[in-house]
């Protein structure tokens, strides 16, 4: 991670997520059904879970929330909060029922670092929600990026120049099996409108066509932008 430059350009910010935008508003719809529908479930009102990457974004669900961010203007107004990367979090060994790592937090940073310290921080038996931008969407289509372990990308995301690393499914699958995460939940989204943001290079309108997904569910694996787990450590 560019620690500094990435912490300047979220510290500028008052929200992570831009208004009136239909790419944007699919994914943070996409990410809170999935959390409601999969991970809610899991916990009880005991449960400690750890919002990693939070960007002060909060979820309906039960439990106790400790949120984690590099930019503290975004979580300060939360009691348990932790400015740290998710590369090398503060945190004793097993200390959380569950983590959620959404928004592509997972993008600016190094994977493996990211998700060995994830894990390190799990109680055995929690539950990970994790989400990712991969390097097999249709948006690298017949370029020699497409698919790759990983990639460098730069997007302008909310007037700022962001540089993200893009990761195939198959290498984070990997790195979640050799930390003892075991996927028990997957879905993919932005198929279509990876391709149409191949064309038109605006999230915004590419984005109308994000509610196609679900024809498109069969051959995801090759045109999705996007992937969510729900992951259990072992």
């Amino acid at each position: 991670m560019d620690f500094e430059k990435t912490k300047d350009i979220y510290s500028s910010m008052d929200s992570v997520w831009p208004e009136n935008n239909r790419w944007y508003n699919y994914t943070h719809d996409f990410i809170l059904n999935f959390i409601k529908r999969y991970l809610s479930p899991k916990l009880s009102s005991e449960s400690f879970y750890l919002n990693a990457g939070s960007g002060g974004s909060v979820y309906d669900i039960q439990g106790v929330c400790h949120h984690v961010d590099i930019a503290e203007n975004l979580i300060c107004k939360f009691e348990k909060h932790t400015v740290a990367s998710i590369e090398n979090l503060p945190f004793e060994n097993e200390v959380f029922d569950a983590v959620i790592c959404v928004g592509s937090v997972l993008n600016y940073c190094d994977a493996i670092k990211s998700i060995k310290e994830i894990s390190r921080v799990m109680k055995k038996g929690g539950y990970l929600v994790l989400e990712f931008e991969r390097s097999n969407t249709g948006e690298l289509f017949f370029t020699s990026e497409y698919g790759k372990n990983s990639t460098k990308q730069q997007y302008d995301y909310m007037g700022h120049i962001h540089t993200l690393w893009l990761y195939s499914e198959k290498m984070i699958s990997q790195i979640l099996d050799e930390c003892g995460l075991s996927v028990i939940r997957k879905k993919r989204f932005h198929c279509i409108s990876a391709i149409a943001n191949r064309i038109l290079n605006k999230e915004e309108q590419s984005g109308k066509f994000a509610h196609y997904d679900i024809l498109f569910k069969p051959i995801s694996y090759l045109l999705a932008h996007n992937t969510i787990l729900l992951c259990k450590k072992l």
